[in-house]
């Protein structure tokens, strides 16, 4: 498909993945990539190449590159831009340069769930209490209305059809 401009435009995926992505585990590259240790790196960065390397995208270096300091082939792992010796020096993130002191402290994916979903509980509970005080309110108000004796019988009849099935709303469940 094409993306020109007048040309049809790309659409959702035509199918979702069932299964998530499992690389051979037992294969050569693969143990060769998880035994590269990536010390040196931001917790980003440090993501980052850890995603890299779960989903099989992690490309090792097979050849030293420049470094972006000292202008000498001594990095030698891949998406590195600086060599350890320049970045203990600088004490910065050796792939996005990011000083330490900079660095954010990430939490880890499982207590990041928990704490969203301990959040969403908070949200869930709040807004029920918000929803059973406006319906104490509109309980209240329709009755003060009932009172009106200039209310018309059909006017009269739909506030008295509204609060009892506001009763029977908050009543059912128990």
């Amino acid at each position: 498909m094409s993306c020109r401009k007048g040309g049809p435009t790309k659409g959702a995926p035509r199918h979702k993945n069932t299964v998530a992505f499992k690389h051979n585990k037992h294969s050569k590259l693969t143990k060769k990539i998880e035994g590269i240790a990536h010390d040196g790196l931001c917790p980003k960065c440090a993501g980052i190449i850890k995603w890299r390397k779960k989903y099989r995208k992690y490309k090792p270096l097979k050849a030293p590159k420049k470094c972006g300091a000292c202008q000498q082939k001594t990095v030698v792992r891949a998406y590195h831009v600086i060599c350890r010796s320049c970045h203990s020096k600088k004490d910065v993130c050796s792939k996005c340069l990011l000083s330490r002191s900079e660095w954010k402290e990430i939490v880890p994916e499982g207590e990041e769930k928990e704490q969203e979903l301990d959040e969403e509980e908070a949200k869930a509970a709040e807004a029920e209490k918000k929803a059973e005080a406006e319906a104490k309110l509109t309980r209240k108000a329709l009755k003060e209305k009932l009172k009106d004796p200039n209310l018309k019988e059909r006017e009269r009849r739909t506030i008295q059809r509204k609060l009892d099935n506001m009763y029977e709303y908050y009543y059912e469940d128990e």
